[in-house]
């Protein structure tokens, strides 16, 4: 197979392709097999797939579940529709090549073999290339990593890496922490002359019943336009949790907005103690979000001694009394980091 320096599984790409290296490692994550079945060598890096091979009876459980409702589900039943598929792309957050760490980061893509839906063609030369181990294999993934070297030690390895001739001896991959979403989808209204709101709901794994105290509401105007023609109406809030949720856990509240906007000007001026991303422009949909700022500085408390988080109400384009908000759910931890060293 001919493998050129990029992640594109589909893409010739420009120059030579990559000297081949075979290693046929072998792991686990989250209990499905995956492999690296070789390492591609190129001057300015390397490019490797990692082969995930897919339980047939799960792919097909999933599809079955979804296939006649899938138009139907809402943005949130769809975010947890996808949680459930059975190929997760492995989230990578260092590559580590000889005992060295890439600090320039790397790109990836992937695509799924599953033949009884469609999805196989493109992948036929990715099975004929890993027939050992893919030749009775129905349904698979391959996710494709391009990756530089790190800074080269001597003038004589920069040269051997010139030459694709700086053999890998080794290669570790260190994962994130995966957090799963757990639905909650309450849905409330607050005005900035609301000094408290009380909130409950139970934690759906654990069955606590916590209380939300809002309080400390902060009414922001964010212009959308340079010309300050348009503007986005904002509440965000304060709230202690009692009692606290379970370590790792954290909730998350829905300040998204999709809507159509007529953008005069290519220059934005949001300025606010949120971020805001707006995407799009006057010729279609625009999607507008806000996440809070963490900051490094002791945690205040509220009112009631416990400590003070902060969420945002759903954007609106009108000056409204009050705000919608949506407490769309929980994440939770899922799946630690994982380390994978390979000689």
């Amino acid at each position: 197979m001919k493998v050129y320096f990029t992640s594109s599984l589909w893409c010739k790409g420009k120059g030579f392709w990559g000297f081949s290296q075979r290693t046929n490692w072998q792991f686990e994550y989250k209990g499905a097999k995956c492999y690296i079945p070789a390492v591609y060598r190129f001057s300015g890096g390397i490019v490797f797939d990692v082969i995930t091979i897919l339980d047939e009876i799960k792919l097909r459980k999933f599809f079955e579940k979804y296939e006649d409702i899938e138009a139907t589900l809402t943005p949130l039943q769809r975010r947890c529709l996808e949680q459930e598929h059975p190929y997760q792309a492995i989230p990578i957050s260092e590559i580590w090549i000889n005992g060295k760490q890439v600090i320039d980061g790397y790109s990836s893509s992937s695509a799924m073999s599953i033949p009884w839906i469609g999805q196989d063609e493109k992948l036929t030369f990715v099975q004929k290339a890993y027939s050992s181990i893919l030749k009775d294999v129905t349904c698979f993934a391959c996710e494709r990593f391009c990756v530089p070297y790190p800074p080269a030690d001597s003038k004589i390895q920069k040269l051997l890496r010139f030459l694709r001739m700086d053999k890998v001896s080794g290669i570790k991959l260190l994962t994130y922490p995966v957090k799963r979403f757990i639905p909650l989808d309450i849905h409330f209204e607050m005005s900035v002359d609301e000094k408290e709101k009380q909130l409950c709901f139970n934690h759906p794994i654990t069955g606590i019943k916590h209380i939300l105290y809002f309080q400390g509401a902060e009414f922001i105007e964010l212009p959308v336009e340079a010309s300050g023609n348009r503007n986005l109406y904002i509440l965000q809030s304060m709230y202690e949790i009692e009692p606290a949720l379970p370590q790792g856990d954290n909730l998350q509240f829905g300040s998204s907005i999709d809507k159509l906007l007529e953008i005069t000007d290519d220059k934005l001026m949001p300025a606010s103690s949120a971020s805001i991303g707006i995407i799009g422009g006057a010729d279609g949909p625009t999607s507008i979000f806000i996440s809070s700022k963490e900051d490094e500085k002791p945690q205040p408390h509220g009112l009631h001694g416990l400590p003070l988080h902060s969420c945002y109400c759903v954007p609106s384009f009108q000056k409204e009394d009050t705000f919608h908000f949506v407490l769309e759910g929980i994440n939770i931890k899922d799946c630690d980091s994982k380390e994978y060293n390979f000689q």
